[in-house]
């Protein structure tokens, strides 16, 4: 008889445990359901910075919860959006490292390099016409470097068609950043350091607009040096290039044109809503 009441008594006891337990868990999911929601809120009118404040602090006290993962992958998006670049290479690489398996991994790649690119940029640059491409090329390399990975790594990705044309972009930019350093020795009279420069975009950056006064530059600076042989063969390999009617010229991508940026949102992860809908839904709007 003793020994029943022990029995019932222990299972009253884990049961209520349990309760408790699943109370505690219904507690924590509702707390960071109304953070979420409170991020959401934000996001819809443009409010970067109390959106991240709350996905920040919705990975601070639930690290483990059901929004866990689509607040990782949307915080990535509201760095962006706030112009947080070192932020958002951070979220990113912070997603990747606690999913490295996550079908997100793609758009983690993809948002890096956007960041990365846009760190020369800047609405006041842009308003007085500042060519970013001849800026810091660091950055612009970085973003190359993330974009491969991507189009490498996941070319079924639905983010690879998009890194693909930010990666003829960036290249078409390294060739005018490599004409503009030649520029830069040749106002100087610095002749051999031009000339180099001048070689690195026509053997670097074949196909691209670049070339041609690259050639030109190269004429003008072997003529400087007297090397009067090597500025003909040059004159002679230029004028055997296809005019501009003639070449097959590809178009500046729209977003350039537009000076927009593609910038997808933050897909769902299996979570809070069974993978539809959400903050980052592409049909839901929000972050």
């Amino acid at each position: 008889m003793t020994r029943l009441i022990l029995i019932l008594l222990t299972i009253t006891l884990l049961a209520g445990c349990a309760s408790n337990k699943d109370n505690a868990n219904r507690l924590d999911n509702a707390e960071a359901a109304s953070l979420y929601e409170a991020a959401d809120r934000a996001a819809d009118r443009n409010d970067w910075q109390t959106a991240i404040s709350e996905l920040e602090s919705l990975q601070a006290q639930y690290p483990f919860g059901l929004y866990a993962t689509q607040a990782q992958l949307d915080i990535i998006h509201a760095y962006y959006q706030a112009g947080e670049v070192a932020s958002t290479v951070a979220a990113a690489e912070r997603f990747r490292r606690i999913n490295p398996r996550h079908d997100a991994v793609p758009y983690s790649w993809y948002m890096q390099g956007l960041a990365l690119e846009e760190k020369n940029r800047g609405p006041v640059k842009d308003w007085v016409g500042v060519d970013a491409t001849l800026r810091d090329p660091v950055p612009r390399r970085q973003a190359f470097d993330a974009y491969t990975t991507l189009v490498e790594d996941f070319p079924d990705s639905d983010y690879t068609d998009m890194a693909r044309r930010r990666l003829d972009d960036l290249y078409e930019s390294g060739g005018r950043f490599q004409l503009s350093v030649a520029r830069f020795y040749a106002d100087r009279q610095a002749w051999v350091a031009a000339a180099r420069r001048a070689i690195t975009v026509i053997e670097a950056f074949e196909d691209t607009p670049s070339v041609e006064p690259a050639m030109d530059l190269l004429i003008e600076a072997y003529q400087a040096l007297e090397l009067n042989d090597l500025a003909e063969g040059v004159m002679a390999a230029r004028n055997r290039q296809p005019t501009a009617d003639d070449r097959d010229v590809p178009e500046t991508p729209a977003l350039y044109e537009e000076e927009t940026t593609e910038v997808p949102p933050a897909p769902t992860s299996e979570g809070p809503s069974g993978g539809s809908g959400g903050l980052g839904s592409p049909t839901g709007g929000g972050l």
